[in-house]
């Protein structure tokens, strides 16, 4: 089918491209934390299709889906298309009520697309390489929680995403670094070009905790927070802060005996704004696979980390206001109830008694309004900032 749009001529679109074909040869569908944000993705909107594409140029690649069979469709008849255009998400209530889609044969036949909803992926660099959506077979509404979840999908699945990208690239720096030293060639310095070319901060660290290389976003980092200038043979764990040293510790003699650790650490260190950073810890091995270091990886991860955080302090807050409306109106309604129908039975000339009952449970009711509406704009508050 020929192309209704000129997509290379688009701004950008040859960087974004070639972005698109970094990411589409990590084997992306094999990948259980993207596989789990699909599967979570559909549950969120209670839907029977969810997927992860890529965008290329002709084509829309499925890299992982629920309920929809088929690797690549033409890019001219997808809808994602039309979401990566966008800086939020993209909603279709209902196909059969937008032209750009109502003659669209994946809503005509086959799958009969009537709802449809995307975020899209982002990365750091700001190319638009694909998204995550969710499609249903009938009409929908998705509610603001709904919405509010994909956009954090998205920022989770572009930082797997890139993560993968960066380790990939990482494994590939250092097969390179090892057919260097082993030939003796003169590709170091293109080799060094591309470990300084990479976005994390990445450390070799030797058996005993020394430091072998680094890349310049780690001088950088340990020059901001610790105010040392970064030097080969320094030991690692001893300008750590102290609350930390213990852990590192464990987790690089865990590397050291071939065990790949993740966690998710908050720093606080020289300065009053806490940071989240993904680490990585990896052994590194020789050509005879013989342990001879550890990698030791830092992903500034505080953009989602501060989305989720915002998530679970706004879905206490729709609990709250769930259970408000649930249990503590029904104790001063039942009450007005109950001192209405003795007012009318007595002729609607109400005791002092029965109006001061009457005043204490508006009261109470009014008291609990106002609770749900301060709850209320506090969600709203942290979802518009």
């Amino acid at each position: 089918m020929p192309r209704s749009h000129n997509y290379s001529n688009q701004p950008n679109e040859a960087a974004r491209l070639q972005m698109v074909k970094q990411f589409d040869r990590l084997n992306l569908q094999y990948n259980q934390q993207l596989q789990y944000m699909v599967t979570f993705a559909a549950r969120i909107f209670r839907t029977p299709i969810a997927s992860i594409t890529l965008i290329d140029d002709d084509i829309q690649w499925i890299k992982i889906s629920k309920g929809f069979h088929t690797e690549q469709t033409p890019r001219a008849l997808s809808f994602c298309t039309h979401a990566i255009k966008r800086k939020g998400l993209m909603i279709v209530p209902d196909t059969h009520q937008d032209a750009r889609f109502v003659q669209n044969p994946f809503v005509t036949e086959g799958v009969k697309i009537r709802f449809y909803a995307g975020a899209p992926l982002i990365t750091q660099a700001g190319h638009r390489i694909g998204t995550i959506c969710v499609m249903d077979k009938k009409p929908r509404q998705p509610t603001q929680e709904q919405k509010l979840m994909l956009r954090v999908l998205a920022q989770s699945v572009i930082s797997v995403m890139e993560l993968k990208l960066s380790m990939n690239q990482m494994s590939e720096g250092l097969a390179d670094l090892r057919e260097v030293r082993k030939n003796k060639s003169q590709n170091e310095q293109k080799l060094r070009a591309m470990f300084e070319s990479l976005t994390d901060a990445y450390f070799l660290l030797g058996k005993h905790g020394e430091i072998l290389d680094f890349n310049q976003v780690a001088y950088q980092i340990i020059d901001r927070f610790y105010h040392i200038k970064l030097s080969v043979g320094r030991i690692m764990s001893g300008f750590l802060e102290s609350g930390y040293r213990a852990s590192f510790s464990s987790y690089y003699d865990r590397a050291l005996l071939g065990e790949h650790v993740q966690l998710e650490r908050l720093t606080n260190i020289g300065t009053d704004k806490k940071l989240w950073w993904d680490i990585r810890f990896s052994p590194i091995t020789n050509d005879q696979d013989e342990i001879i270091g550890v990698s030791y990886l830092a992903r500034d991860i505080n953009e989602r980390k501060l989305i989720e955080l915002r998530v679970i302090a706004q879905n206490h807050s729709l609990l709250k206001i769930a259970e408000i409306q649930s249990h503590d109106y029904r104790g001063p309604v039942a009450s007005i109830l109950g001192m209405m129908n003795l007012i009318e039975s007595e002729d609607y000339v109400a005791s002092k008694e029965h109006l001061m009952l009457l005043q204490s449970s508006t009261k109470k009711l009014d008291e609990k309004i106002h609770e749900v509406v301060n709850l209320v704009n506090t969600v709203a508050i942290d979802y518009i900032g």
